[in-house]
């Protein structure tokens, strides 16, 4: 009987022993990864993304233009519109294109500072009104140092 209770004991004392190391190994195992949680996190933090990215518009190939005689748009600096020398607010550029005569063409100058969503908007708002062909007059940029 002596050995039986000895080795219920020895058998206890084992599994509780097992249980204990595998503990030991999960505990091990979770601070690793903590570890190593933390250590990407720096880095990630202390990289240097410096991105210089370059954009160069595309260059225009229209062979479709408007005619010399379609009225034009010039959105100034401060998003205000003049039409053939007449101030335009949002509001009238209904009126103010019927009043230049503005069928279904439309030449827009735009200013480089303005906003290209700005445009983007003042195009869809044209297209609700019933212009369906609008040509955007672009300029292009004098060389670095040169020019005003």
């Amino acid at each position: 009987m002596s050995d039986l209770s000895q080795r219920s004991t020895t058998d206890f004392g084992l599994k509780q022993s097992a249980e204990d190391a595998r503990d030991r190994r999960w505990e091990s195992t979770f601070f690793m990864i903590n570890v190593i949680f933390l250590l990407i996190l720096f880095f990630i933090v202390a990289a240097n993304f410096d991105v210089h990215l370059q954009v160069t518009p595309p260059k225009s190939a229209a062979s479709n233009t408007l005619p010399a005689t379609a009225p034009q748009l010039v959105v100034k600096p401060d998003g205000s519109m003049v039409m053939n020398g007449e101030e335009v607010v949002s509001a009238q550029l209904a009126a103010a294109l019927k009043r230049a005569g503005a069928a279904q063409d439309l030449k827009i100058a735009a200013d480089a500072a303005v906003d290209a969503v700005v445009i983007a908007r003042l195009i869809e708002q044209l297209g609700e009104l019933g212009i369906t062909r609008v040509a955007i007059e672009t300029l292009s940029r004098p060389p670095n140092g040169q020019g005003s």
